[in-house]
C-alpha cells in the first residue's frame, strides 16, 4: 500500500478483523491512547492510529505465528514464545506497514511493544501501553485505580505503576514476568526517560 490508510478507512478493517469485544476494546485503547497523548503534548494522530490497530492479530494462532517468525525473520522475547497470547504483537508490528502504509517507526514500535513494554518503546509505545492497560472496558481496575493512574506525573510514572501493579498479580498466581518488563521498570527506577 503506498498511502496511510485513514482513521475511518482502518477502523472499518479492525471492524472487520476482531470480534466485537475486541473492536470495542480496539476503539476504547484508541480513545484513551488520544486522551494521554493530548495531556502530554504528544501526537493524537499517532495515537489513535496505533491504539486502533494494536490487537489486530490478537487472533492469530500460536502455531500461525510462530510460522511467520520463523518465515520473515521477527525477532520475538522468549516469553512470546512460551505464551501464543503475546505473538500478536511483534506478528502486528511487521505487518502494520503493509496494512496501513508508511507510517513511522515509532507507530510500528508502539505495537510491538504494547503487551510487555520495552525500555525503547517511547512515548507512543508508553502511551498505547497505558491505554491498553487503562481502557474504561477492563475489569482488572475500577475506575477509582484508573484516575489514580491518569493522576501521575508522567508517562514514565504510570508505565512504572502499572508493572507494579501486573508484578503484585503475577506474584501472587506464580507467573514470572518477562525480562524485557523487568528491564523496562529498572530503567524508567533509575530515571530513564522515553
Amino acid at each position: 500500500m503506498s498511502r496511510i490508510m485513514g482513521y475511518t478507512e482502518l477502523e472499518a478493517w479492525i471492524k472487520s478483523r476482531l470480534p466485537e469485544k475486541r473492536y470495542i476494546h480496539s476503539l476504547a485503547v484508541a480513545k484513551t491512547a488520544s486522551t494521554l497523548a493530548s495531556l502530554f503534548s504528544q501526537d493524537r494522530n499517532a495515537s489513535l492510529i496505533s491504539g486502533l490497530y494494536h490487537d489486530a492479530y490478537r487472533y492469530i494462532t500460536k502455531e500461525e505465528a510462530l510460522r511467520e517468525v520463523e518465515k520473515y525473520s521477527i525477532d520475538i522475547f522468549p516469553e512470546e514464545r512460551e505464551n501464543g497470547n503475546l505473538l500478536h504483537a511483534p506478528i502486528a508490528a511487521y505487518h502494520m506497514r503493509d496494512d496501513i502504509g508508511p507510517v513511522p517507526s515509532s507507530y510500528v514500535d508502539a505495537v510491538r511493544y504494547h503487551t510487555l513494554g520495552s525500555k525503547d518503546m517511547g512515548p507512543l509505545g508508553a502511551i498505547i501501553y497505558i491505554a491498553d492497560y487503562t481502557e474504561p472496558n477492563r475489569k482488572h481496575l475500577d475506575e477509582d485505580e484508573r484516575m489514580r493512574i491518569f493522576s501521575l506525573p508522567s508517562l514514565e510514572a504510570m508505565v512504572c505503576h502499572i508493572i507494579e501493579e501486573q508484578n503484585v498479580y503475577f506474584k501472587k498466581n506464580g507467573i514470572r514476568n518477562a525480562r524485557v518488563t523487568d528491564e523496562l521498570y529498572e530503567y524508567l527506577k533509575e530515571g530513564g526517560t522515553f
